[in-house]
């Protein structure tokens, strides 16, 4: 390669639907007439969204935003960018594999803007969506793919319902933020290739590394750069040139791995009965076919889907030998275009890397296995892939009018759009609510334990008492798992089904802290304190906690919140005093939210005993801690915060 992008060779490249494959074109009408063929794919891809703003904050939402102290906590800065991104639950140890700043960053920034307002975090995902679709269309036109063809791409790729996952849920913005990181980073990297400048290098570097925080797969992008840069010519200088540019990929990448490491503490943390060596291997092929179907044919979507790992016990001719077959068919076509044409090379990249390590499914729970989310950036590397090549074929079979066939494409996109666009409107209800998602999610995997447990938790939600014991009852018989014996014992609390309730409850106790997920722990130990406090087994439920604080120390401010309540009820208000002045100082920095109430308990307390300037002193404290916290029983407390200092004179 010398200082631009050399032409490629007529004998090996061909035509990509859009242009002589990087050979110089005249131009095209300029950005205007490009800008035109762009903008169906921005008007649909907002329209398509327009009917998830509505949407609550649904499944993890409510608890990487709405109980997330580490966003809302402006003191807590830092510690929200340098720790793993479900460290709010509590505890020195990470307690997942998920260390993304940009992320978090993001969630901040959304809250400063829109607090707990649904709205302003579903319209900036959409619009995130947008810049991908739009960065995605100018990076194809850079490499000389015609503008019916980008515009093409651009379209499907915009109303596409695999996407639904990701931009219609809140918490799906990891994919949004590393596509549009990736594909900006990329730019600047296809300008490299003509000249290197430390401003094209600076920006190259500072996207990788917000694509880098946002998901772990960026670290393959080396890989990427490579398919990009590489070409043709004589042996050995096309590789160097494309090494020189993609190493400080590279090593950024480890740098990253490295603190991440540091931040974490291990590489990867697995998930109980996850899959083997062996099972993971067994499932390549139908793991690859899934995704493959969900991108040409998205008829059955859903939150999770009944795909299993595949064994030496359950495999046959469906879940292998079949995918295995159009495993290496499709792998076979890919790497024949590959070959032909440097944007092909380019799709195929960007179509597998990032799904590569979707493909390791010992990393993921048993139930868990694929995810329509993991296809952001594969889908656009899909069709990059697959749309020039067709384009290709009607612009030969359309002999000498070399228009033609890049328009037919746009055509035929454009037909498409209808049936995908509106899989895309009705899937995105399913994000709407949590109960119509684990509605959704009982009928696409209809034998998975976990999607009957979630789905049990909204019925209970809805007060459908009856229906969210059965559910609960379902989800057991498929598989028992601790926080669904919690949730069935929530359940029968509220029916006054005590003895029941407490035996589940009992199930999670029961066990060791190292085999339950903490806070699974602390909801069973302040779960059997509210079934023994309304049985009004007061010294019993203020036992209870106390146990709970020796195995939960994390946990040690919020548990004695509740402890205090009790001992409260029981008269004992000297007592819930001196509790609530002992852990004072660790409510401070306790990640649950229910650890700052140690301050508001102690305002209401310190009232009733008449020590007024104590009294005052935890009101202000409190309010102070809590400002710009805003789930609902912080909120209230604030509310009741206010009033006291008002009847106090402040």
């Amino acid at each position: 390669m010398g200082k631009k992008f050399k032409a490629q060779r007529p004998a090996r490249h061909r035509s990509s639907g859009g242009g002589k494959e990087l050979k110089p074109q005249k131009k095209q009408g300029g950005a205007g007439i490009d800008f035109w063929w762009l903008l169906p794919a921005l008007v649909l891809g907002v329209l398509v969204y327009i009917n998830a703003l509505g949407g609550e904050f649904v499944y993890d939402d409510l608890r990487q935003i709405v109980r997330n102290t580490l966003i809302q906590d402006g003191s807590q800065f830092w510690h929200a960018l340098t720790s793993d991104v479900w460290a709010f639950k509590g505890g020195d140890q990470a307690v997942s594999n998920y260390w993304r700043p940009s992320f978090v960053f993001w969630m901040i920034l959304n809250f400063r803007c829109f607090g707990l307002g649904p709205v302003g975090w579903h319209l900036t995902n959409i619009l995130l969506h947008v810049a991908v679709v739009a960065l995605g269309f100018a990076l194809l036109r850079r490499l000389r793919v015609s503008p019916p063809v980008a515009g093409a791409i651009a379209l499907i790729f915009a109303v596409h319902p695999a996407h639904s996952e990701s931009v219609a849920w809140i918490s799906g913005a990891p994919d949004l933020i590393l596509g549009a990181a990736l594909l900006g980073s990329i730019w600047f990297v296809t300008l490299l290739g003509e000249k290197k400048t430390p401003f094209r290098w600076g920006l190259a570097i500072a996207l990788y590394l917000v694509a880098l925080g946002a998901k772990e797969v960026a670290i393959l992008y080396p890989v990427v750069v490579m398919a990009l840069l590489r070409e043709d010519g004589e042996k050995g200088a096309p590789w160097s040139k494309a090494l020189s540019i993609a190493w400080p990929f590279a090593g950024t990448a480890v740098v990253y791995l490295l603190i991440r490491h540091s931040i974490l503490g291990t590489l990867q943390i697995r998930p109980e009965g996850g899959a083997s060596l062996g099972q993971t291997i067994l499932s390549l092929p139908a793991v690859f076919t899934f995704y493959l179907r969900q991108m040409v044919v998205p008829i059955w979507i859903g939150p999770s889907y009944p795909l299993r790992a595949v064994t030496t016990a359950n495999a046959g001719l469906s879940n292998c030998i079949v995918p295995l077959v159009i495993t290496i068919a499709v792998a076979w076509w890919a790497i024949w275009m590959a070959r032909r044409t440097r944007i092909a090379r380019f799709g195929l990249a960007l179509f597998v890397v990032p799904l590569l390590p979707a493909m390791n499914i010992s990393a993921f729970q048993s139930e868990q296995l694929v995810h329509d989310r993991y296809l952001y950036l594969p889908l656009l590397g899909f069709l990059i892939l697959l749309i020039p090549a067709l384009a290709s074929l009607l612009q030969r079979l359309a002999g000498e009018d070399t228009s033609r066939g890049p328009v037919l494409v746009f055509g035929l996109a454009a037909i498409l759009t209808v049936p995908l666009a509106a899989a895309t409107v009705r899937y995105n209800r399913a994000w709407t609510s949590n109960l119509a998602l684990w509605e959704w999610g009982v009928q696409s995997d209809p034998n998975s334990a976990y999607n009957y447990q979630q789905y049990g938790v909204q019925l209970n939600e809805a007060k459908k008492l009856d229906e969210a014991v059965t559910a609960f009852n379902r989800s057991i018989e498929i598989h028992p798992m601790p926080a669904t014996y919690l949730c069935r014992a929530t359940a029968l609390i509220d029916q006054n089904h005590f003895f029941e309730a407490e035996r589940d409850l009992q199930q999670v106790i029961s066990k060791k802290v190292e085999e339950v997920t903490p806070y699974t722990m602390y909801q069973s130990y302040e779960r059997r304190a509210v079934s023994l406090t309304r049985q009004n087994k007061l010294n019993e439920a203020a036992n209870s906690i106390v146990e709970a604080r020796q195995r939960l120390p994390q946990y040690t401010a919020a548990l004695t919140e509740k402890l205090a309540i009790v001992l409260y009820q029981g008269g004992q208000k000297d007592e819930a005093l001196k509790e609530l002045s002992a852990v004072r100082a660790q409510s401070r920095t306790e990640a649950l939210p229910e650890s700052r109430m140690i301050l508001f308990r102690l305002g209401m307390l310190n009232v009733e005993l008449g020590h007024r300037q104590d009294a005052v002193d935890a009101f202000r404290e409190f309010l102070s801690l809590t400002q710009g916290m805003l789930t609902p029983d912080i909120e209230q407390a604030r509310s009741q915060s206010k009033a006291a200092l008002g009847k106090l004179g402040q």
